[in-house]
């Protein structure tokens, strides 16, 4: 089986919204036109840096620091986890979306080494949860949809997902994700 997650609250912890990254409060807002367009490499660093220094209204070097801290570091037992399912047999990948910046940083992580398939929304060109990232990651991994299983906090790209035929986990933002993944695997015999 091929072990797919998403990054964010599931392997990485990452700030939960601009007025923690940042510091100080701010008006929250939807700002998924603009992540989209950077994270699917439509819209480079200094142009997302400088739209959401206007929609936050606050400096660009402010936005850059918050933007450049928002990863924070692997989740607690993630590279054990990566460590153990490949002594189980599993192949371990991983789709996230997420901007080459943070990406770069990633790379040199330690769960990382353990990742045989990196795939991300800026090398894709498309972003979670539309069907075409799903399709673009299964044709890269040339692995049967039934033998992905894919792991995210957000619901609809776990229905997108299971849409195509991958048996899917859906680990909401909560309580640390690690124990929560490792038992339910354990409950399916995969682990």
């Amino acid at each position: 089986m091929l072990m797919c997650f998403d990054l964010g609250e599931i392997l990485v912890r990452v700030s939960p919204n601009w007025s923690v990254a940042l510091g100080r409060v701010v008006e929250e807002g939807n700002w998924s036109d603009l992540e989209r367009d950077h994270q699917t490499g439509h819209l480079d660093r200094n142009g997302f840096l400088a739209a959401m220094a206007r929609r936050l209204d606050v400096s660009e070097e402010e936005v850059a620091v918050a933007h450049d801290g928002w990863i924070e570091g692997e989740m607690e037992g993630a590279e054990s986890l990566l460590v153990d399912l490949k002594a189980a047999g599993h192949g371990i990948a991983c789709l996230s979306n997420t901007c080459s910046c943070h990406w770069d940083v990633m790379q040199h992580w330690p769960i990382f080494r353990h990742i045989e398939y990196p795939h991300a929304s800026h090398l894709l060109g498309a972003f979670k949860p539309d069907v075409t990232i799903y399709e673009a990651f299964a044709k890269a991994v040339q692995i049967a949809p039934e033998d992905i299983m894919f792991f995210d906090d957000r619901r609809p790209n776990v229905e997108a997902a299971a849409a195509l035929g991958w048996q899917v986990m859906h680990v909401p933002v909560g309580t640390p994700p690690i124990p929560r993944i490792r038992h339910m695997l354990g409950s399916l015999g995969l682990l």
